[in-house]
């Protein structure tokens, strides 16, 4: 099951997304459903906007889990594609 202290360890895919802060001001607000997600990249299906390529390395996210809780999250630490997180190692949050 997905939570906030396994989240690293997921797909994103199918999740609720919204960008918080980013250092590229067109993409704060923006929010979605992750529709694909590359090593540097998530792609995101906006309701008025379409489909929306976000950089992980410049945002900070709120993902929404299943159970509806929210997550705050920095992009840098989801720089690595999705079946190479399962090895890495990540210091509690």
């Amino acid at each position: 099951m997905i939570n906030s202290e396994n989240i690293f360890y997921h797909e994103l895919i199918g999740l609720e997304l919204k960008v918080i802060n980013s250092s590229n001001k067109s993409l704060i607000g923006l929010s979605g459903i992750v529709i694909d997600e590359t090593k540097k990249t998530l792609k995101i299906e906006t309701s008025t906007k379409g489909e929306k390529l976000i950089q992980k390395n410049v945002s900070i996210f709120h993902i929404i889990l299943p159970d509806k809780s929210k997550v705050e999250i920095d992009g840098k630490i989801l720089l690595n594609r999705p079946e190479d997180r399962i090895k890495k190692r990540y210091k509690k949050i």
